[in-house]
């Protein structure tokens, strides 16, 4: 039997799982990519640290996942290498400092840290301005003069106190990333410092029936917010995560990786198992446009940073699949026929429906049983 020439990509979240459950019918269908040699790669807009993502598909699915399996919406950021030795804020939850570093960024503060050398910005807790009072009556304002300037904003991720973050974040962006110094006005006619975000999700499908905010739900915030401060449009110096080409590049390099370790020849085609139009199929069919560009250096249709190393770049083609699992449900959406790039591959009702349209495809139903 030929060794396969073709790379598997799928969402977790209303792909693989549902909320805090996992999809049952998903075991059958990654263990049996796996049982071909297939490489499986997980293409997720959460922010966590790959290795706990790939512990906890591992233990769902019942077949080993490695953390080079495992893409989340910051993975990507490993190649932004231009940014890792700044000063940089980094806004998220959990443990967002621990990614940062392991991404690659050398020095890093955090929204809490602006406001403990800054406590006059957290204003719209009213404890805040309670403690502050009492600051000022029995000491004045403190400021931390060791305070190091901002040199960029990383956002990877929904805070958990988006008020605070919100105001904190966009006074970095009117001070040029030091609070210390306030311009004269709040119209500014200058570019801001770089902020680098992930994950432009509006919302997700968990175990709510409806679908929750995502981080793009929080952008929207601070853009609209910094929009009617500034005068000025928000700009972004880097996008990562999906639906941004980067994410899906990012996917097939690891996808190569595993194949040329394996002895397998590189990978010719992908398949992107997804369940949000707005987001995975409007990605992968993004990312099929740019395998199919003959032109040096390839574009980018969303604006952003691509790899500049081809090296483990090789696929022509990347089909999207869309599943009925998650955000879409065909009883109560329909897809845009307007907009070509929500349009599927195909349309399958469940992530083992689409490996099995996948085998079929590629010719591998002998190969396995169902």
């Amino acid at each position: 039997m030929r060794a396969p020439n073709f790379a598997c990509f799928f969402d977790v979240d209303g792909v693989i799982t549902k909320g805090p459950n996992f999809i049952a019918v998903a075991k059958p269908a990654i263990q049996m990519l796996i049982q071909l040699k297939v490489p499986v790669i997980f293409v997720s807009n959460t922010c966590m640290l790959e290795s706990d993502k790939a512990k906890q598909l591992s233990a769902v699915l019942e077949v080993t996942i490695h953390p080079e399996q495992v893409v989340l919406a910051q993975t990507p950021m490993k190649t932004l290498t231009d940014f890792h030795n700044k000063h940089v804020l980094i806004s998220g939850q959990g443990s967002s400092e621990e990614i940062a570093k392991m991404i690659g960024f050398k020095s890093v503060t955090t929204v809490e840290k602006v406001c403990e050398a800054f406590p006059e910005l957290d204003m719209v807790d009213h404890m805040n301005r309670v403690r502050l009072s009492e600051m000022i009556r029995t000491q004045g304002l403190v400021h931390d003069e060791n305070f190091r300037p901002v040199d960029a904003i990383v956002l990877l991720g929904e805070p958990v106190q988006w008020e605070r973050a919100l105001q904190v974040i966009t006074d970095l962006l009117l001070t040029d990333g030091n609070p210390a110094i306030v311009p004269g006005g709040l119209n500014i006619d200058h570019d801001h410092i770089p902020v680098i975000a992930c994950n432009r999700d509006l919302v997700f499908k968990a175990a709510a029936d409806l679908p929750r905010f995502g981080h793009g739900a929080f952008l929207t915030c601070l853009e609209t917010l910094y929009k009617s401060l500034s005068g000025n449009d928000l700009k972004y110096r880097a996008f990562v995560g999906k639906p941004y080409e980067i994410s899906y590049q990012y996917a097939e390099t690891m996808a190569n990786k595993i194949a040329l370790a394996n002895g397998q020849p590189k990978v010719e085609k992908i398949y992107f198992v997804g369940d949000n139009p707005d987001v995975d199929i409007v990605g992968a069919n993004m990312y099929n446009n740019i395998l199919k560009q003959t032109m040096l250096p390839k574009i980018s249709l969303s604006g952003y940073s691509l790899l500049s190393d081809p090296m483990f770049l090789s696929a022509t083609a990347c089909d999207s699949i869309l599943v009925c699992t998650g955000v879409y449900d065909p009883k109560k959406h329909k897809i845009d026929g307007k907009n070509p790039w929500k349009l599927p591959t195909n349309i399958e009702l469940d992530v083992l429906e689409a490996v099995k349209y996948v085998l079929l495809k590629e010719g591998r139903t002998g190969n396995v049983n169902y």
